[in-house]
């Protein structure tokens, strides 16, 4: 009946208005959700980089604006993409644990949870002068079994607030939309330059990027890396 990007925009229409990242709060203060602040500060993220073709993209974007960001990684993408990924974080950008092959977690093992979470560690750690923070589930799903071992791993749990579905490729437009309409201070906005399969377009986002640094900055909000969103003594929902 609908195609398959028709049906894959539709399904995003229906998580965004569900929008479980937004009720996150009630479930479980142990997942930094959005974080407590007097000042316009947001931090944009972007997940399942690296990517040979989208990221360089996203990181022209943010050089051309001098912003900065923070990007979950998944391992085996660091692997295939390490001077990549060196540029990630020689361009003033933060890098997190995204897993090493993005699995949904809570399906996983301990052992095997551990083995995803500190086999990307090593590699986040030969690329920065510092221990990483945070790490995001894949998907954003999580069980308590899954927060024990990523705390046990010496990282904190991160999601966030404004997702704009933009790997259901609901159009340009509707990404930047979906993010201008629920931004708030403190807001951390989760957005994909890579994937996790052969098939990957990321081309709504990078437009949609281009165009929401310059509005998001008419608007007063100042961009910054997550670690200086979340300080450790800093309050989050």
């Amino acid at each position: 009946m609908f195609d398959g990007i028709t049906l894959q925009s539709l399904l995003g229409d229906l998580s965004h208005a569900v929008a479980p990242e937004r009720l996150g709060p009630k479930v479980t203060e142990r997942v930094i959700w959005r974080a407590v602040t007097d000042e316009k500060k947001i931090a944009l993220t972007f997940d399942d980089g690296p990517h040979p073709v989208y990221t360089p993209l996203v990181l022209d974007i943010l050089e051309k604006h001098d912003v900065s960001a923070t990007f979950f990684l998944i391992g085996k993408n660091i692997e295939s993409n390490f001077e990549l990924a060196q540029r990630i974080v020689q361009s003033g950008n933060e890098i997190a644990n995204h897993t090493f092959t993005h699995p949904l977690m809570f399906k996983l093992s301990d052992d095997e949870m551990q083995s995803e979470i500190s086999r990307t560690d090593a590699l986040l750690r030969g690329l920065c002068n510092h221990p990483p923070k945070f790490l995001r589930p894949p998907m954003g799903l999580f069980s308590k079994r899954v927060l024990d071992i990523v705390e046990q791993s010496g990282y904190r749990t991160v999601v966030g607030d404004v997702y704009p579905r933009d790997p259901h490729l609901p159009g340009t437009n509707r990404i930047i939309s979906r993010v201008l309409s629920r931004v708030v201070t403190g807001s951390i906005v989760i957005m994909h330059d890579g994937g996790n399969s052969n098939h990957v377009d990321r081309s709504q986002t990078i437009a949609a990027v281009s165009q929401l640094i310059p509005q998001l900055r008419k608007r007063g909000f100042e961009f910054v890396r997550l670690s200086e969103l979340v300080g450790s003594k800093s309050q989050v929902y």
